[in-house]
């Protein structure tokens, strides 16, 4: 890619989700969960990959295409903690900012902090954990 993308569209997310998850498969501490949560074949990452396409695309461009359950599939992986959710997040944004212009990288790092912090407070009441642990 020669210029950032400046924009939020379905090609846009699909290069951020893709770029995303190559680096996420290959990080030490994510892609062992990501491998026992999605699988080892590409098939399998190519439906999580459009999976996630459709969710990003329905929180930046209210397509409404993803119907899925979020907290239900997280609260179930018992291996996921609060340095998994800080290691994802700032990969994303470091994935974010080498795709997107700044103003574009800064909305996706606000809406990725968002989500990430509704989805680990909920999975620490699902799980009777303290959720302030997730925050710190």
């Amino acid at each position: 890619m020669s210029q950032p993308f400046a924009a939020f569209t379905e090609e846009s997310l699909t290069v951020l989700v893709r770029a995303f998850y190559d680096r996420a498969r290959r990080d030490a501490l994510l892609g062992p969960v990501f491998e026992g949560a999605v699988g080892t074949t590409e098939e399998a990452w190519d439906r999580h990959r459009a999976r996630i396409v459709d969710f990003w695309s329905s929180v930046l461009l209210s397509t409404g295409r993803y119907d899925g359950r979020p907290m239900v599939v997280h609260a179930g992986l018992a291996m996921i903690g609060p340095d998994h959710f800080r290691r994802w997040l700032a990969l994303f944004q470091e994935t974010a900012r080498g795709l997107f212009t700044a103003e574009a990288a800064d909305r996706l790092a606000e809406v990725s902090a968002r989500i990430g912090r509704s989805l680990q407070m909920g999975m620490a009441v699902a799980r009777g954990e303290d959720a302030g642990a997730y925050l710190r």
